[in-house]
Formats: C-alpha cells, structure tokens, sequence
C-alpha cells in the first residue's frame, strides 16, 4: 500500500506540479501563501492493545481438578419412606417390622405366629447426587462458560494495533485585494485484526478456544446433566469440610474467588502520540493543494454570476373564497318570521338541521356500542369465570391421575434404578473411552491444521518476498528512463536558453525581463532538483532499512519455528504426566472402592450386632417376666401354706376329742401344700429352661 502511494504521490509531483509550475498566476498565488501566516501540526497516533493472560492462566490451572471431580462426584444415599397396602409392598426391612410394632392399628389378624397387616412401611433407596458440593462445583462451571465465552467474542471483535495520522491547517494570506481563510483536518486510521497479523497472538487465542472447548464439554457431561435440575448456590460459599479439606474443591474455590474479583474486559491499551516536523518538500505538496482548491474556489465563485435563478423562485397563488358555514353559528332559532329571511337563508337552515341530526344519530349510535361492548364485557367475565371453574376440576382430576400415575411409577423404580446403575456404568466407561480417542483426535487435528498454516505462512512470505524484488527491478528500470529523460530536458533547455539568449541581443528590454525569469525559474528548478536528490537518498536509506527489517522478521520467524519445537515437547511431557496422572487415579479408585467395600462390610456387621444385641434385649426381657411370674407363684404357695397352718391350729384346739381324725386332715391339707409347691416349682423349672 505504501508503495502505491509513494508512486502516485511521484507521479503527481513530477507530471502535474512541473506542468503548473511555470504558469504566473499559480507562481504568484504560491508566493502569498509562502507569505502569509500559516499553521501546520502533523501527529501521529499508536494505539498498542495488549491481551490479559491471567484469567487464561487462572483457568487452566484449575482444568485437571475440574475434571477429577466431574469424573467422580461426591454421592449420598436417599431413603425415601412411604406406607404403602402390604400387597404392593416389595421388600420387608428391619424398618418396616420396627414400624409394624409400633402401629399396631396397620394389623389386620393375628393367627398363632403369623400377622397379617392392611399397611406396611416401605424404603426406598436411591443415590443421588444433589449435595451442596456437588451443586457448587455445577454453578461454577455455569460461571466459567459465561466469564470465558463473554471475554471470547469481545477479543475476536477487537482490532490491532491502530495507528493514526491527523494533520491539521490553518491561516491566512492576501491575494490582491483579497483576504483568503483556510482551516483543513484530515485523519487516517489503520485498523488490522489482532488474530490475523499477530503470530504470538495466535497462540492465545487457541488457548481461549481450547478452554471454550473444555467448558462446553464439562457443560455436556453426566454430572451436569444430572444436577440440571439441582437449585445453584450464591455467594457466600459455605466452607464445608470438603471444600475445605480436599485439594481439587480447594482450587475451585479459587477460581471461583477470582471470577467474582476479576472484572476487566480482557485487554488493555496503550497510546503513544508523537509530534512530527514536515519536510520541506512536503510543506510545499501541502501549499499546492492549497492553491488548487483556492482556484477552485474563484472558478466557482465566477461561475455562479451567471446561473439564471428565476426558474428556482418559489410562487404561491391565494384564492379568495366565500364563507357559506356561518349559517351555523349564527342560527339558533329557526323561527323566524321574516318571509324574506327565511328565504334567503332557507337551504342553509335545512342543511344545518340535517346536520345536526347526523350527528345525533352518531351519539346515539356511540352510546348503543358502549352500552353493547359493557354487556359483552359482563358476558365474557361471566364466560371466564366459568371456563375456569371448568379448568380447576379439570386440573384436580388431572392432579389425581398424576398422583396414580406416581404410584404405580413407585412400584417400577428399583428395577430401573438397578438397570440405570448398570447402564450409568457401562455408559461411564464408554464416554471416557469416546472422550479420549476424540481429544487424541483433536490433537493431531490441531497439529496438522498448525503445520499447514506454517507451511502456507512461509509460502507467502516467500512470494511477498519475490514480488518485492521484482517490484524493485522495474523501479530501478524506471529510475533510469528517468534520469535520461531529464538529461535530454536539460540539453532542450540549454538549447532554448541559448536560442534566447541570441533573442536578447535583438530585443535588449524584453531579453532583460525574460532574463530575470529564466533565472529565477533556473533556481527555482536547482532547488527542486537538490530537494529530489535529498528525497531518493531518503528512499535508499527507506529501502536499506526494510532490508534490515525483513532480516529481523526471518531471524524471529526462526525463533518462533524454535519456540513452537519446544512448545511441542512441553506437550509431550505433559501428556505423559497426564497418562501418570490418570494411572495413579485409577489406583485411587480402586483403593476407594476397596475401601467402600471395607465400610459396607463394617456396617454389615454392625446391623448384624445391632439385631443381636435387640434379641438379646428381648431374651432378657422375657426371662425377667417369667422370672416374675415364679416370684408371684412362689408368694402364693407361700400363702397357701400359712393359711394351710393356720387351719391346721385351729382344727387341733376342736380336736382334743377326735386326734386321729385331726391328725389326717392336717397331713392332708400339708400334702395339699406339698403338691402345690412341688407344682409351682417344676412349672419354674420348665419355663427356666425355655421348654414346651
């Protein structure tokens, strides 16, 4: 571009200006603007946008323990209870028999050992993995897809650096007798796209793309998709002791601090302005164009003396009209007994009553439509309020059949939990098994893609680089059909100064006023031939140092090629790392779940102590009622003995007479006694040894 406008700008000062030049009038308008008072200021502007790495950094840092938690979330176990008729019960728990004795009111018969219940409680299990962990790490993924993708399309929008030119005039000269004012601002903008020119860059911006990429997958996987209905959690994070204890929660609570603190945009600018002398050359284009607008001017301002402006004269023709519609306002008793009156304003008068029954007939017909519109309004508030009536019934039968409907969905949901579990885990193994081959995939995607850019980036430069040298072929070329033209102008111009000179000698007064011209033209063309001189050596020292710059870009394409060789085998290792990291994970699980394994064997045999040490419980309880009942037995053969005694005293104070007849009643009532005891201890003995 900028040769182009270099060649255009010589063709414009060696063709156009060296024609004008020589005219008298342009010479003497360039003298007063020389003279008079001007003002030039040229700036030049660059605005240099860098990118923020941190956020970026801050991101992937925390990548790999996002990842081992969405691969194993944290889960707990859900019982659900219900009291459910015993024909539709499916499992019979230690819970649900626990219940049935402690409401006794749900048993319907008792026949010997065997109870029957109408009702019995049933548990449901269930893992779930709505936890306040597991829904803060799912509001942060939320949070990062949103502070990634918002930085994302603002960085793509953005342009490079913009560099800026603005130059302003202004002053004043006099022409004769005219006073002349000129004030000129003009600014250019060069705007190129960050991804596009910036090698270094590119590398940033396939890391942002890479991070959308992860995000978007986390948003995509299992746990997501099964805490999407879970209620997100808001600042401030309880710091539970997961949170606070396990060292991957423990980075997610760093970015999530982060994210809430970080609020800039992504970039920042800086501005450098810098102030420029113009060269001298350049201060005469400037007073050039000046002088070319300036004739412009007076060539307008002599032409507009003769543009005929009858034809844009603007005309508007008033008509006078008569005022028939006063008859109106004047009327307000048509009585009138004038005959002459009445017949002069007779048509009016009836025009006017027709009138006025039209608009009658419109107010009566406006309160016919309000009236209308006010008893359809009551019609549909009455119309609505039945359709809503009709809309809750349908509603509760529909909440009803709902209802139903869960039920019998109750009674399907431990067989398809059993099948989800094992679904859950074949399709676990499957998406990491599909998830790695797709990231192997990508990689040597991404790799070729880079490879071909850094191949087609080099054929370009390559080109460019051709072009530019046949570019300075031609140039030179021209430059030397230049210099021989301007060898054979010069032998022109000596020939025609000496034909002038051999004029003079004829014409002594003119010769000495064309002499004096000649002169001045003479010094004049040195000045603009030692000012182009000046101008190619600047073009040679222009070239040289683009030369040294193409130098410096290939030394830092090298580096670069060095950089990205490096890049690759940092890649390597961290993959490697990353297949360590994976085995020693896959090790931790099975330590974890050999662990698992351990603890439901513990609780096991807990439950399986705990319904041992309750029946004990109950053995006790039973053998202290029966022991009891053998006390209770005991106090009343003890009773029965002192009754028996005291009889027996009594019946010998009657039986001095009759001591045969006493003495066998006594041993009688003692060998009633006996058998008594004997009775109640063998009954003891009995119920001691748990025997039928």
């Amino acid at each position: 571009m900028s040769k182009q406008i270099d060649s255009l700008y010589d063709s414009y000062y060696e063709n156009f200006v060296s024609m004008i030049e020589s005219d008298e009038f342009y010479s003497y308008v360039m003298e007063n603007i020389g003279a008079g008072s001007n003002k030039i200021s040229f700036y030049q502007k660059k605005k240099d946008k860098k990118i923020d790495v941190r956020w970026i950094e801050q991101i992937e840092n925390c990548i790999v323990e996002l990842d081992t938690i969405i691969r194993n979330p944290r889960r707990f176990i859900v019982q659900e209870e219900e009291i459910v008729p015993i024909e539709k019960a499916r499992r019979i728990t230690n819970e649900s028999v626990r219940h049935l004795a402690q409401h006794t009111n749900l048993i319907a018969r008792v026949d010997g050992d065997r109870v029957t219940p109408n009702e019995i409680l049933n548990v449901y299990r269930e893992e779930s993995f709505d936890i306040y962990e597991n829904r803060f790490i799912y509001t942060l993924l939320g949070k990062v897809e949103e502070f990634v993708e918002s930085r994302r399309k603002v960085l793509y929008g953005i342009t490079d650096d913009e560099e800026v030119a603005e130059l302003g005039m202004e002053g004043t000269f006099n022409n004769g007798s005219e006073d002349v004012t000129y004030k000129l601002e003009i600014s250019a903008t060069n705007k190129t796209s960050m991804i596009d020119m910036d090698t270094s860059r590119m590398s940033i911006f396939a890391r942002i793309d890479r991070l959308s990429h992860i995000i978007r997958e986390f948003r995509g996987s299992a746990f997501a998709r099964s805490m999407r209905g879970s209620a997100p959690v808001r600042p401030p994070i309880m710091r539970t002791n997961v949170i606070l204890k396990d060292p991957n929660f423990k980075k997610a609570l760093v970015l999530w601090q982060f994210i809430e603190t970080y609020h800039e945009v992504g970039y920042t600018i800086d501005v450098i302005n810098e102030y420029r002398e113009l060269e001298q050359q350049q201060v005469f284009a400037f007073y050039n164009a000046l002088a070319l607008n300036y004739i412009c001017l007076k060539k307008a301002a002599d032409s507009s003396d003769e543009v005929d402006l009858e034809h844009k004269k603007k005309r508007r023709q008033i008509k006078p009209k008569f005022v028939k519609n006063m008859i109106e306002e004047i009327v307000d008793d048509y009585d009138i007994y004038n005959t002459e009156i009445r017949r002069v304003y007779l048509d009016e008068i009836v025009k006017a009553a027709k009138k006025r029954e039209k608009q009658d007939a419109l107010i009566a017909e406006a309160i016919s439509n309000a009236l209308k519109a006010e008893k359809q309004a009551k019609q549909d508030a009455i119309k609505a309020e039945k359709e809503r009536i009709a809309r809750e019934k349908a509603e509760e039968k529909a909440r009803i059949a709902r209802q139903k409907a869960r039920e019998e969905a109750a009674r399907k949901r431990e067989e398809e939990r059993i099948a989800r579990e094992k679904k859950r885990e074949a399709d676990r193994i499957a998406r990491e098994k599909a998830k790695l081959e797709k990231e192997k995939a990508l990689e040597k995607e991404r790799i070729a893609k880079q490879k071909a850019k850094e191949k087609a980036a080099k054929e370009k430069a390559a080109a460019l680089e051709k072009e530019r040298l046949d570019r300075e072929k031609a140039k030179a070329k021209a430059k030397a059909d230049k210099e021989k033209a301007e060898a054979l102008e010069k032998e022109r111009v000596a020939r025609e100064k000496a034909k002038a000179k051999a004029k003079a000698d004829k014409e002594k007064a003119e010769a000495l006023e064309k002499e004096r011209v000649a002169r001045e033209k003479a010094k004049a063309k040195a000045k603009a031939d030692k000012e182009k001189a000046e101008a190619f050596e600047k073009e040679r020292v222009a070239r040289e140092k683009a030369k040294a710059k193409a130098k410096a870009d290939k030394e830092k394409a090298d580096a670069l090629e060095k950089e990205r060789v490096a890049r690759e085998k940092a890649k390597a290792k961290a993959k490697a790392d990353k297949e360590k990291a994976e085995a020693l994970e896959k090790e931790r699980q099975a330590k974890q779940k050999a662990k698992e394994k351990e603890r439901a064997a513990k609780e096991k045999a807990a439950a399986i102590e705990k319904e041992k040490a309750a029946k004990a419980k109950a053995k006790a309880k039973e053998k202290a009622a029966k022991e009891k009942a053998i006390a209770l037995e005991k106090e009343k053969a003890a009773k029965a003995k002192a009754k028996a005694k005291e009889k027996a005293a009594k019946e010998k104070a009657k039986a001095v007479s009759k001591p045969k007849q006493v003495k066998s009643d006594i041993t009688q009532a003692s060998d009633e006694s006996v058998m008594s005891i004997a009775d109640a201890v063998s009954i003891n003995f009995v119920n001691d040894n748990g025997e039928n």
